[in-house]
Order: structure tokens, then C-alpha cells, then sequence
């Protein structure tokens, strides 16, 4: 938690040190106006009982000038807060693309201990903007309550300690706060569930399925049950707090009496001057607001410092990743393959899982070569090319490129050099130039290299029904863009990962799912000629095996181990698994 204070109180004058000193100002007179009336209220006495009618009218013009001006104070930076909360914001939600989207791997998105948090830090980044702002009304409201009874100890010296029986509230607050926070994080798996229902009952995507099969009762019934579930435990949490949190209130309450008590009898007995005594009562007809007041500012600052801290988590875990993974002395990635990749002894086991998904994996993919993985579902293929990619890192065993180790390139320098399309392409909602040039960004505003990228995947067809060409918006979740077909966002993919020239390694996990029979083999003799061309390797995952058959190699995958390689026509005389699945899926086609 000191971590997450430290980052609240320094984020907001590091990024904006005027506004800062604005919210300073702003929450420290918004608190001071109470105490301000109420002395102004005993000096309004003082002087009525001496009858000075002169000192009441310039008293009266103090008080008016005060309240002005700390009403105009904060009516004037309210809309500053609120602009420093949204710089705030925005450099938490830049900092944590940085970091989420720049690990080594992708376990932050898949590893449920990561990815939770991640998910958390999604949810509640809202409560890290106001944070500084939150922390500034605490101590004002602090510092109220210290000056309260600092006047009421001027009567009565005794009440000076009236403000410590506000810190077992706190204290309590703090502690149930604590404990909701680990409900919270406990709760968080089932909570992301009822997201996802959620989002499956109400977005477009799967609302064709949603409607035909009549899921939204059965949507409604498993998130309404995995969100009383996930908060049964928030709810005990809480009931639980609610105990000490009211017996250290009843505390401060029998404490407050007390002290009104003793000024008034200090006031019966001429202990003090009245306008002395009438500003303590009115002040301590304050201290309830202040303790309340003090209680919800701390709950909304333990909020927004609780969400800090599962930031500064998904930071702190994304530097260690770093440092685990990125060499310190970095070989420089080759511009051409001579050899080509070498798998040895590779394996891999998810974290969730209690068998490898990979195992012993021993391979050469020559240099220009276009391999094909093929396999029953589960059997390791998607797993095994994002070894390749460096998507993961491997448990066992390593990868060679022309006979350097993978996990001896910085991660950024051998994604560069490689490119991808996959089965379930990334809808992204920009122009068609702009989706296609992210492919390689130095070359996103040349339209020739656009075109050419579309052209090799056959995306001729799409452009010519595109109304504007490639600045036609596309999609309609982020704006009022072109809807496009499974097919047609497909091709989008396969011309981003065609944007990348020469790489050392291109990726086809499925990329010809959605595509139909002639745009499938336009792409596959492209990519095939291009990496004969380049001499990279090409890594074709498929589940068609009139495809695979033209592949240079064959491997096939069956548990996580590779059963079979070859051609072709070596795998079907073997009459292996190969020749069996191949057998299986041609008498569809006789």
C-alpha cells in the first residue's frame, strides 16, 4: 500500500504541477469554510455583548469575503480537478497499454494469476485518476477535524483528544476495507465470467446464435448465478465489517457528547470568553460531519489505492517478465535465414493443466521451406507455433534460428523479423489503409505497399465492393463504418500479416478458415512463392489436407509429440495417422 501512496501522491505533480497545487488549495479552504463560519459565529457574539456595532459590520464583510472566496475557490476548481483526474487517467491507461501490451509473452492475458489482475485494473482504473485529489480531501478534512479540536481544547484542554477516538473508526473502515478487497480478488474469476455472459447477451457478434438457439433466459439465469455467487463472499466481507466499524463509531459518538458536555458546563462556570465557547459549540456541532465526512474519504482513497496497487502489480509483474526473458546482451537477429529453425527437445505444460501440451519436440524447418502442422484438435499446434513466435517460452528444450538460441534475441527485434494471420483475426475498426498498414508501420502511408500486401491475399474483390476505397471505415462497434464478413475481415488479416517483407518466419495458424476454395489456394501458392523467394519459413497450421499435401513437409502432431513427418506421398504410403485423418476427409470430397 506505501507503493501506491507514494504513486498517488506523485503522479499528480509530476504530470501537472499548477492543477496539483490548485486541488491542494481547493480541498484545504473547501474544509476551512465550516471552521472559518463557526469562529466568525463566536467573534459575532463576542462583539454583540461589547456592542460594537462598527466592529460587526466589518466582521460581516469578512465573513462575506471569506465565504466568497472559498466558494469561488472551489466552484473555480472544480472543473480543475476534474481535468487533472483525467490526466491522471490517461497516463494510467497509457502506462498499462505499455506494459500489457508489450510483455514477452501473452501469459498477462492468459495466466489466470495475471490476467485477473490485469482484469481488475480494467475494471476499477476509474478509481485511479481521482486518487491524488481523494488523498488532498482526506488530509483537508484531517486537518479540519485537528483545528476543531484544537478550538474546543481551548475551552476544555482535555478534548484535545477527542480526535483520537475518530482512529479506531478508521482504523476499522480500513480493515473491512482490506478484507473486501481480498473478496474482491477472490471473486474476480467469477465476476470476469458474468462479464463474458454479459457481453455474449448484449453485443452484436453472437447475437445471432443468442437469438436462434433463445440463450438470453439462459445468459441471464448463469450471470445472474456467477455474479451472486462472486458476491456472496464481497457480501460476508462486509457483514463482518460492519461490527467493529459500528462499535468504534458508537466510540467517537459517546466521546463527542462528553466533550459538548464539558463546554457547556466550562461555559455555565465563565471558564472561558463566550465567543470562545460559541465557536467551540458551533464547531463541535461539526465534528459528526467532519468524522463522516473523514470516513467516506477514506474509504473512496483506500478505493482508488487498492485499484493503484493492482496497477503497480501489473506493472511490477511485467518488468519481471522483462527482466526474466530479455537478455541482457542481445544477439542481433539475422537478416536471412541460411539454415533455417531447429526445435530440440521441446516442451511446454500449461499452468492449468496437469499434463505437457508439448513434449520432446524435435524438428528442423529448412530455410524457404513451407511446413504444414497437422492434427486433431488438441494436439499442439497453435501451442507449438507460438513457441516459434516466442508467445511463450518453453519449459524444456530450446529453439534455434540458423543455430542461435530464440531466448538469446531482445523479444521485440525477432517479432519484427516475423509475421502472422490467424483463424480469429483482430476486428480492427480503422480505415482499411490503416488496418492493413499496422502490418508494418514504417510503411503504413505508402498505398503501393498497401496494395501490393492486398493483393497477395487476394483481396481485389474486397477493395472493388469497398464504397470508398481503402479509406472506407470498416466495422461498427467504435463508429458508423462498413460491416465486413467473416471472409472479408479474414482477407484484412492475412494482407496486415502480408505487409512484412522477407520475414524470417511467417505464421498461417488457420488463415484460410473463413475463405472459400479459390481464395484459399490463391493464398497458399502466394505465401508458398514468397517463402521459396525470401527463404523463410512458412508454417501453415491447418486442418485441410488438400492443402497440406503441396506443403514442403509435413508434420504431424498428436498429443504434443510429432508422430509423423514427411511428404505427402511418404505419409500416406506409411499409412500412419496422417494417411488415416487424410483418408477420413477426401471420401467426403469422392
Amino acid at each position: 500500500m506505501i507503493g501506491a501512496l507514494r504513486f498517488a501522491l506523485t503522479t499528480g505533480p509530476r504530470i501537472d504541477r499548477f492543477r496539483s497545487l490548485i486541488v491542494v488549495a481547493v480541498a484545504i479552504l473547501e474544509q476551512a469554510t465550516g471552521i472559518g463560519i463557526a469562529v466568525a459565529i463566536g467573534l459575532f457574539s463576542q462583539m454583540a455583548s461589547g456592542n460594537s456595532t462598527s466592529g460587526l459590520v466589518v466582521l460581516a464583510l469578512c465573513v462575506a469575503v471569506f465565504v466568497m472566496l472559498t466558494q469561488g475557490t472551489f466552484i473555480a476548481g472544480y472543473f480543475t480537478r476534474l481535468r487533472l483526474q483525467e490526466e491522471i487517467q490517461n497516463e494510467v491507461e497509457r502506462r498499462f497499454i505499455d506494459v500489457v501490451g508489450t510483455t514477452p509473452t501473452v501469459e498477462v492475458h492468459e495466466r489466470s494469476s495475471r490476467s485477473d489482475k490485469a482484469a481488475m485494473v480494467r475494471g476499477a482504473r476509474g478509481e485511479i485518476g481521482p486518487g491524488f485529489d481523494r488523498l488532498m480531501w482526506l488530509a483537508g478534512a484531517a486537518l479540519a477535524l485537528i483545528v476543531s479540536a484544537v478550538l474546543m481544547a481551548s475551552v476544555v484542554p482535555v478534548l484535545a483528544v477527542l480526535p483520537l477516538f475518530a482512529i479506531p473508526a478508521v482504523l476499522a473502515t480500513r480493515a473491512a476495507d482490506k478484507k473486501r478487497g481480498r473478496a474482491v480478488e477472490r471473486a474476480t474469476p467469477r465476476t470476469r465470467l458474468a462479464g463474458h455472459l454479459f457481453t455474449l447477451a448484449t453485443t452484436a457478434a453472437p447475437g445471432r446464435e443468442t437469438r436462434l438457439f433463445g440463450l438470453a433466459g439462459e445468459l441471464r439465469r448463469r450471470h445472474r448465478e456467477e455474479w451472486d455467487s462472486g458476491g456472496q463472499g464481497i457480501a460476508r466481507a462486509d457483514r463482518m465489517a460492519r461490527v467493529p466499524v459500528a462499535l468504534a463509531w458508537l466510540l467517537f459518538v459517546l466521546a463527542y457528547a462528553v466533550g459538548v458536555v464539558l463546554m457547556v458546563r466550562a461555559g455555565l462556570a465563565g471558564e472561558a470568553p463566550l465567543g470562545l465557547i460559541v465557536a467551540a459549540v458551533a464547531v463541535s456541532s461539526q465534528i459528526t460531519g467532519q468524522v463522516q465526512s473523514l470516513l467516506n474519504l477514506s474509504f473512496w482513497t483506500l478505493e482508488s489505492l487498492r485499484a493503484t496497487r493492482a496497477f503497480l502489480d501489473v506493472v511490477e509483474d511485467g518488468s519481471a517478465e522483462r527482466a526474466a526473458l530479455v537478455p541482457t546482451t542481445p544477439v542481433t537477429v539475422p537478416a536471412r535465414l541460411d539454415r533455417g529453425i531447429k526445435v530440440e527437445g521441446l516442451g511446454f505444460q500449461y499452468w492449468n493443466r496437469d499434463r505437457p501440451a508439448l513434449s520432446d519436440i524435435d524438428l528442423e524447418l529448412p530455410a524457404g521451406a513451407v511446413v504444414a502442422l497437422v492434427g486433431e484438435n488438441g494436439a499442439g499446434k497453435s501451442t507449438f507455433v507460438k513457441m516459434l513466435s516466442g508467445l511463450y517460452r518453453p519449459d524444456e528444450g530450446r529453439v534455434l534460428v540458423d543455430g542461435t538460441d530464440l531466448a538469446r534475441f531482445a523479444p521485440e527485434e525477432w517479432s519484427a523479423r516475423i509475421t502472422a494471420a490467424f483463424q480469429d483475426p483482430v476486428h480492427i475498426e480503422m480505415s482499411l489503409r490503416d488496418s492493413i498498414g499496422l502490418g508494418r508501420l514504417d510503411q503504413r502511408e505508402d498505398p503501393e505497399r498497401i496494395m501490393a500486401a492486398l493483393r497477395t491475399a487476394g483481396g481485389d474483390k474486397l477493395l472493388a465492393s469497398l464504397p470508398e476505397g481503402l479509406d472506407t471505415r470498416l466495422g461498427r462497434k467504435s463508429w458508423d463504418g462498413k460491416g465486413l464478413s467473416g471472409g472479408q475481415w479474414q482477407t484484412v488479416a492475412n494482407a496486415r500479416a502480408a505487409m512484412r517483407q522477407a520475414p524470417l518466419l511467417r505464421v498461417l495458424d488457420e488463415p484460410t478458415a473463413s475463405l472459400d476454395a479459390r481464395a484459399e489456394e490463391w493464398l497458399f501458392q502466394q505465401y508458398t512463392d514468397l517463402s521459396r523467394q525470401e527463404g523463410g519459413v512458412t508454417v501453415l497450421v491447418t486442418h485441410r489436407f488438400t492443402t497440406a499435401r503441396a506443403a514442403d513437409l509435413i508434420v504431424v502432431l498428436d498429443g504434443g509429440r510429432v508422430v509423423e513427418t514427411g511428404t505427402h506421398d511418404t505419409l500416406s504410403r506409411a499409412d500412419g495417422l496422417y494417411a488415416e485423418l487424410f483418408r477420413l476427409q477426401a471420401r467426403y470430397f469422392v
